[in-house]
């Protein structure tokens, strides 16, 4: 924890070093709040397709079926999840909400949640890899902190998404024979058993071609509802040239950012990413951080929101979201 607070610390204070107090609260008292009200219906627009994903992803026989409104509602729990605990510890609250209260198999949950993130992944990749497509960028790359972001995040997510392919290629085609290898490891019997829940939820997606495709485009969907949102705040900022492909750009860079560097609430890498990517057009830097910060505490905000409210739904408080993950649902 001392790390991660350290690391929080390093990127909030690359942010606010040469941050100009009078001239952020300029920006931000000429900005037009109104905007955030059609970017809260876009994220409920994004969260209800995360639903919807979620739901196609855990469809399997013997998987019990949880109605999308209270796959809505554990959703708000797990990014509030995500968001407060630190490394994205928080992935674990939402496999251990479905077996707790839906009788969903805690490996099957995880299986599901893991094919999510392999499918954001591949999205995040091909906005990288379009990046260049619909903007000029300089041929030295885009440096943050001295690191050349877009291209290191190209490489990064590249290497994950091997790691995940060729995984999931040895769990199809070794199965039974791949968990046995397993067991012989520590901790070998639960990750094991997480192995065939993950081959199975594997194999029930690729007998299920329509149901893949729905997943890959409710994927596609966050990304375009959270892009308009993004476009939308532009638009109240003076300043700042707001379009789809400006914002495209922005949530492209930030994200790749919160993908890399996951501090509690990813607050210090989400507005010095988000700045940088506001140079390509060389928007005020005091102008860009103080969009970065109102987009961000809008997007916090609406997840506390979110969370909070979804917490109450489930009976929950605060402290419930890091219990240990359910043993007697494990299998």
């Amino acid at each position: 924890m001392a790390v991660v607070a350290i690391v929080t610390a390093v990127f909030l204070g690359l942010v606010l070093k040469d941050l100009d107090l009078s001239a952020a609260r300029a920006s931000i008292a000429a900005f037009e709040a109104w905007t955030l009200l059609p970017m809260a219906g876009l994220y409920v627009l994004a969260h209800g397709l995360r639903s919807v994903r979620l739901s196609l992803l855990l469809k399997d026989e013997g998987t019990p079926d949880v109605p999308l409104l209270r796959l809505f509602v554990v959703n708000g729990v797990g990014f509030l999840a995500i968001n407060l605990i630190p490394l994205r510890l928080g992935e674990m609250v939402r496999p251990w909400l479905l077996a707790e209260r839906y009788g969903v198999p805690f490996g099957r949950g995880l299986a599901a949640i893991l094919l999510e993130r392999m499918l954001d992944f591949v999205v995040l990749l091909g906005m990288l890899l379009g990046l260049g497509l619909v903007v000029d960028l300089p041929a030295e790359g885009l440096e943050v902190a001295g690191v050349d972001v877009i291209h290191t995040a190209q490489r990064a997510l590249g290497v994950l998404l091997l790691v995940g392919i060729v995984g999931g290629g040895v769990a199809v085609a070794l199965g039974d024979q791949a968990a046995a290898l397993l067991r012989r490891l520590p901790l070998g019997e639960p990750i094991s058993r997480f192995a065939l829940q993950f081959r199975g939820a594997f194999v029930a997606l690729l007998k299920r071609p329509g149901r893949a495709l729905g997943a890959a485009s409710a994927s596609v969907g966050i990304v375009a509802a959270t892009v308009a949102a993004v476009a939308v705040v532009m638009s109240g900022f003076e300043g700042i040239p707001a379009s789809l492909v400006t914002a495209f750009a922005t949530w492209t860079i930030t994200l790749s950012g919160m993908v890399a560097v996951p501090t509690p609430g990813f607050f210090g890498p989400y507005e010095l990413f988000c700045t940088a990517a506001l140079w390509l057009w060389r928007v005020d830097p005091q102008v860009a951080r103080a969009f970065a910060i109102t987009l961000h505490l809008g997007q916090f905000g609406f997840t506390l929101l979110l969370g909070g409210a979804s917490l109450a739904a489930e009976g929950l408080g605060l402290r419930d979201l890091v219990r240990p993950a359910p043993s007697s649902r494990g299998s």
